[in-house]
Parts: C-alpha cells; sequence; structure tokens
C-alpha cells in the first residue's frame, strides 16, 4: 500500500468533507437529513477543527492557541490501514509548524488507543498532545 496522502482540506473539499460527516453520522446510527450537504457547504469547514486562541495576557506573548480536532472519522473499509494514525500524526505536526500549545480532541471510545498510539495524552475529559511532552 502506498503512503496516504494528508494535506489540509480546504474549501473546494467542502462537499466531501460533508459526504464523509453523513457517513460518520449514518455510521453512529444518525439518520440522513434533506439539504444537509448544501448546508454543510455553505458552513464551509470551520466546524471540523479550529484553533482556539487565548486572549493577550499581560507579560505572556508565548500564549499562541490550541488545534481542537472536532470531527475525526475513518470509514470503516479503510479502517486497519493506519489512516487514522497518519491524520492524527499530521495534525500534530501541524500544532507543531504552527508553534501552537496543543492538539485537543474528544476521542470515541474506539478512537482512545489511536490516540494513545501517536501520543496524545488524557487531560480532563480530552486527549492532547502537547509539542516536547514526554512519549
Amino acid at each position: 500500500m502506498t503512503e496516504p496522502r494528508i494535506r489540509p482540506a480546504g474549501p473546494d473539499d467542502a462537499l466531501v468533507v460533508a459526504a464523509l460527516t453523513l457517513q460518520c453520522a449514518l455510521h453512529r446510527g444518525g439518520a440522513t437529513e434533506p439539504g444537509f450537504l448544501d448546508r454543510f457547504a455553505v458552513a464551509g469547514l470551520r466546524e471540523q477543527a479550529d484553533i482556539v486562541r487565548p486572549l493577550p495576557w499581560p507579560g505572556d506573548s508565548g500564549r499562541t492557541g490550541t488545534l481542537h480536532v472536532r470531527q475525526f472519522f475513518v470509514r470503516p473499509d479503510l479502517r486497519g490501514l493506519k489512516i487514522g494514525e497518519a491524520l492524527l500524526r499530521a495534525a500534530s505536526q501541524a500544532v507543531i509548524d504552527e508553534g501552537l500549545e496543543a492538539l485537543q480532541m474528544r476521542p470515541g471510545r474506539k478512537t482512545r488507543e489511536l490516540c494513545e498510539r501517536v501520543g496524545l495524552r488524557a487531560a480532563g475529559d480530552v486527549m492532547e498532545f502537547r509539542p516536547g511532552q514526554a512519549g
């Protein structure tokens, strides 16, 4: 198998991401919704992941923000191919490249072990990666 190519989704990918989001919802027991793909495309990709930047604080110029992953899904027929690991490793590398403080996500019951393999640690009710943390 060739190495998966990971890249950030852009505005032109909105319908593909919408279709994957709908597939994720159906896999988790949800139902279809008329007009969902159009509604998602209009909203764009802003809900999949976002960077939360703290307000400035006197004397603290190093507070850079945290990447929050809101959606994470690998199609069932593609599981076991390490695609999830590649996605989380790419997100972790983006945190490093962008000089962010952390990556955080709320894992599902089936993704906690994956998060741990990639180096995310439990931090309250989320899993978290911080650059420079001991593995």
